[in-house]
Protein backbone atom coordinates (compact mmCIF):
# COMPACT_ATOMS: atom_id res chain seq x y z
CA UNK A 1 0.00 0.00 0.00
CA UNK A 2 1.30 3.23 -0.89
CA UNK A 3 0.47 6.45 1.17
CA UNK A 4 0.60 10.03 -0.31
CA UNK A 5 1.69 12.59 2.11
CA UNK A 6 1.98 15.10 -0.15
CA UNK A 7 -1.51 16.99 -1.26
CA UNK A 8 -2.11 19.54 -3.58
CA UNK A 9 -3.16 23.14 -2.87
CA UNK A 10 -3.17 24.40 0.95
CA UNK A 11 -4.47 23.54 4.21
CA UNK A 12 -7.14 25.03 5.47
CA UNK A 13 -4.90 26.25 8.39
CA UNK A 14 -2.51 27.91 6.21
CA UNK A 15 -4.99 29.75 4.53
CA UNK A 16 -5.89 30.96 7.93
CA UNK A 17 -2.53 31.96 9.17
CA UNK A 18 -1.94 34.06 5.56
CA UNK A 19 -4.93 35.64 5.82
CA UNK A 20 -4.34 37.09 9.04
CA UNK A 21 -0.71 37.98 8.43
CA UNK A 22 -2.16 40.16 4.63
CA UNK A 23 -5.23 41.65 7.23
CA UNK A 24 -1.82 42.43 10.03
CA UNK A 25 0.16 43.80 6.64
CA UNK A 26 -2.92 45.63 5.72
CA UNK A 27 -3.74 47.45 9.15
CA UNK A 28 -0.31 48.78 9.41
CA UNK A 29 -0.46 50.17 6.19
CA UNK A 30 -3.85 51.69 6.81
CA UNK A 31 -2.76 53.32 10.30
CA UNK A 32 0.03 54.64 8.68
CA UNK A 33 -1.74 56.16 5.52
CA UNK A 34 -4.44 57.46 8.08
CA UNK A 35 -1.76 59.26 10.52
CA UNK A 36 0.14 60.69 6.88
CA UNK A 37 -3.30 62.17 6.22
CA UNK A 38 -4.58 63.31 9.70
CA UNK A 39 -1.24 65.23 9.98
CA UNK A 40 -1.64 66.53 6.41
CA UNK A 41 -5.11 68.04 7.26
CA UNK A 42 -3.92 69.35 10.31
CA UNK A 43 -0.95 71.87 8.68
CA UNK A 44 -3.81 71.88 5.87
CA UNK A 45 -6.14 73.71 8.75
CA UNK A 46 -3.31 75.41 10.61
CA UNK A 47 -2.43 77.28 7.31
CA UNK A 48 -6.19 78.41 6.89
CA UNK A 49 -5.84 79.88 10.37
CA UNK A 50 -2.97 81.52 10.32
CA UNK A 51 -4.75 83.24 6.88
CA UNK A 52 -7.81 84.11 8.99
CA UNK A 53 -5.46 85.63 11.19
CA UNK A 54 -4.10 87.95 8.69
CA UNK A 55 -7.09 89.07 7.37
CA UNK A 56 -8.60 89.95 10.70
CA UNK A 57 -5.56 92.02 11.41
CA UNK A 58 -6.05 93.58 7.92
CA UNK A 59 -9.50 93.83 8.55
CA UNK A 60 -9.55 95.87 11.75
CA UNK A 61 -6.77 98.15 10.14
CA UNK A 62 -8.83 98.84 7.23
CA UNK A 63 -11.97 99.64 9.19
CA UNK A 64 -10.17 101.89 12.20
CA UNK A 65 -8.54 103.77 8.96
CA UNK A 66 -12.09 104.61 7.89
CA UNK A 67 -13.12 105.80 10.87
CA UNK A 68 -15.68 103.05 11.38
CA UNK A 69 -14.56 101.04 14.27
CA UNK A 70 -17.77 98.42 14.28
CA UNK A 71 -16.22 94.92 13.83
CA UNK A 72 -18.64 92.25 13.49
CA UNK A 73 -17.77 89.12 13.63
CA UNK A 74 -20.58 87.42 10.76
CA UNK A 75 -19.31 90.47 8.06
CA UNK A 76 -15.28 89.15 8.82
CA UNK A 77 -16.69 85.10 8.69
CA UNK A 78 -18.20 86.25 5.36
CA UNK A 79 -15.70 88.18 3.57
CA UNK A 80 -13.14 85.40 4.68
CA UNK A 81 -15.28 83.04 2.77
CA UNK A 82 -15.99 85.46 0.13
CA UNK A 83 -19.80 83.98 0.71
CA UNK A 84 -19.40 80.75 0.24
CA UNK A 85 -20.75 78.65 3.51
CA UNK A 86 -18.51 79.67 7.06
CA UNK A 87 -16.72 76.51 7.77
CA UNK A 88 -13.50 75.99 10.01
CA UNK A 89 -11.26 78.07 11.27
CA UNK A 90 -13.76 80.82 11.77
CA UNK A 91 -14.74 83.67 14.81
CA UNK A 92 -16.74 82.73 17.45
CA UNK A 93 -16.59 86.10 19.64
CA UNK A 94 -14.90 89.52 19.77
CA UNK A 95 -14.14 91.55 22.27
CA UNK A 96 -12.92 95.05 22.62
CA UNK A 97 -11.48 96.69 25.55
CA UNK A 98 -9.23 100.36 25.73
CA UNK A 99 -6.16 100.14 26.64
CA UNK A 100 -4.99 103.57 27.94
CA UNK A 101 -6.29 106.34 25.45
CA UNK A 102 -4.84 105.54 22.36
CA UNK A 103 -5.66 101.31 21.82
CA UNK A 104 -8.21 99.33 21.68
CA UNK A 105 -7.81 96.22 22.10
CA UNK A 106 -9.68 93.04 20.69
CA UNK A 107 -9.77 89.89 21.64
CA UNK A 108 -11.41 87.38 18.63
CA UNK A 109 -11.77 84.13 19.80
CA UNK A 110 -11.25 81.65 16.85
CA UNK A 111 -11.84 78.07 16.41
CA UNK A 112 -9.93 75.92 14.06
CA UNK A 113 -11.59 72.64 14.69
CA UNK A 114 -15.31 72.12 16.39
CA UNK A 115 -14.43 72.99 20.43
CA UNK A 116 -11.05 74.26 19.98
CA UNK A 117 -10.79 77.66 21.01
CA UNK A 118 -7.99 79.84 20.91
CA UNK A 119 -7.87 83.82 21.29
CA UNK A 120 -6.27 86.34 18.68
CA UNK A 121 -5.20 89.90 20.25
CA UNK A 122 -5.58 92.94 17.55
CA UNK A 123 -4.48 96.22 18.60
CA UNK A 124 -6.40 98.98 17.18
CA UNK A 125 -4.80 102.90 17.47
CA UNK A 126 -7.41 105.15 17.62
CA UNK A 127 -7.69 107.91 15.23
CA UNK A 128 -8.83 111.55 16.44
Amino acid sequence: MKFRHLKKGFSLVETIVSLLLISIVFAVVSSGLSSILQSLSIISNQQRVVELENFIARYVYMQGTLGNVQIDKNMINQAFYQGSQVSYPNITNIQSNNVGQYFVKYSFTIESIPGKPHIFYVYLYKTY
